[in-house]
């Protein structure tokens, strides 16, 4: 045979190659006994068998996702109870601190209220004690003598009722001290002067703070000094033979009667 021959034979056999196809047969299970076929060539069939492929492949991840979904839900909703717990424990220890600030408080509160109700009864009565309403001498002494002192007299004029609506000065009243007493403050203040007087040998005023001056007129020797602070009922004079007390009071620096602000029953 000829060299020349053997590309025609290949050419036949491949214009005369076989081409492949596939029958699938679905039989039906009814008493007909009727038979389907169905005929896929080659293409068909890998289109088919990757559809199938990529199917099982979409299906097979779709799984594996929602398992992961499912797992990562099941994961979030355990942290979700731990929190929803944390936070209810928190919750319950915050009401208990709560109900502890909250009674503290309270208490606090009381106390507050209690001290500032003490701290106005002592501020109103330090007022009270600052006003000159005490009797100036100790123990018993009788009933004072109204008068009234005129600076550009030299005696002190006392009042009766002839010269009582024409005696001019500024009131006073005079007492006589008993045996044993002593010259105290009629309030609490500070000691403003201690200075002579010629009508009654020295002069302790008291400034009470409020407006009031207490004037306290002896001629015993003072035993307080300028600037001291003293208390109703300290000492300011000790009685001898000193036993006239020449009293006065000024309020916003007006002289008014002594008998008016003082309690004749202290």
């Amino acid at each position: 045979m000829s060299t020349s021959s053997k590309p025609r034979q290949q050419r036949y056999h491949r214009k005369h190659r076989h081409k492949r196809s596939y029958t699938f047969m679905v039989i039906s299970g009814d008493s007909d006994g009727v038979t389907k076929r169905l005929h896929l060539n080659h293409s068909q069939t890998q289109w088919l068998a990757y559809s199938i492929f990529a199917f099982a492949l979409f299906l097979g991840c779709y799984v594996i996702y929602s398992i992961m979904t499912i797992s990562n839900l099941r994961s979030i909703q355990a942290e979700q109870k731990q929190e929803i717990s944390d936070l209810q424990e928190e919750n319950s220890s915050l009401a208990a601190s709560y109900e502890s600030v909250s009674s503290n408080s309270e208490h606090m509160q009381a106390a507050l209220s209690e001290r500032l109700k003490n701290e106005r009864q002592a501020s109103e009565e330090a007022e009270k004690m600052a006003i000159p309403s005490g009797f100036p001498l100790t123990g018993t002494t009788p009933l004072p003598t109204r008068a009234v002192d005129d600076p550009n007299a030299t005696n002190i004029t006392t009042l009766t009722d002839k010269n009582k609506d024409t005696a001019k000065g500024n009131p006073l009243v005079l007492f006589k001290a008993a045996q044993g007493s002593n010259i105290i403050a009629t309030g609490s203040g500070t000691v403003m002067t201690v200075t002579s007087d010629a009508k009654f040998g020295h002069i302790v005023s008291i400034d009470h703070g409020n407006g009031y001056i207490s004037i306290y007129r002896n001629e015993g020797s003072p035993v307080v000094s300028e600037g001291d602070t003293v208390d109703r009922g300290d000492l300011l004079y000790v009685v001898n033979k000193n036993i006239t007390l020449g009293y006065q009071i000024q309020k916003d620096e007006q002289y008014v009667d002594p008998e008016e602000v003082m309690d004749i029953k202290g």
